[in-house]
């Protein structure tokens, strides 16, 4: 179980290194790359600067409602990681992962008022590394918390 856990552990820090990475992305991109409207014809995957002001999807949300709310999720992360720290640790990693994602977006929104997001999807949907991360990681505390359900299940038979 220890060398299980160690392991999981040890997966935080590519995780740690990919949201480093989109920071210097970000930064790069907003000198570097041209802006999303300026577009001429988008492809499937194009690379250009999206501001998004508000939240997910672009709801307009004002700055402080965010990081109130987003300080909020994150002590529920860390109250879900400290609790299952030694019996589910994807759990734990799923928390921490999601935590890790999101300060990256929470760092440009101190930084520069709005998120960085430089991966344009259709033409339509912009994202950025942080938020693949905050995906993966909302997935993989899905898939942990389902499998001690199933566990259990499977014991009962």
């Amino acid at each position: 179980m220890i060398a299980l856990t160690k392991r999981v552990y040890l997966l935080l820090i590519p995780t740690i290194l990919v949201v480093l990475t989109d920071e210097w992305l970000k930064f790069t991109g907003l000198h570097r790359l041209p802006q999303e409207g300026s577009l001429v014809k988008p492809g499937l995957i194009t690379f250009a600067i999206h501001k998004n002001w508000g939240i997910a999807f672009d709801i307009p949300f004002k700055l402080e409602l965010v990081v109130l709310i987003s300080v909020l999720i994150g002590l529920w992360l860390i109250r879900v990681a400290y609790r299952h720290w030694n019996d589910r640790p994807g759990i734990t990693f799923a928390a921490i992962m999601i935590m890790i994602g999101a300060l990256g977006n929470l760092f440009d929104r101190v930084r520069y008022g709005f998120t960085v997001d430089y991966i344009i999807l259709f033409g339509h949907s912009a994202i950025n590394l942080s938020d693949i991360v905050i995906v993966l990681g909302v997935l993989l505390l899905l898939l942990s918390s389902q499998r001690k359900k199933f566990d259990k299940a499977s014991e009962m038979r």
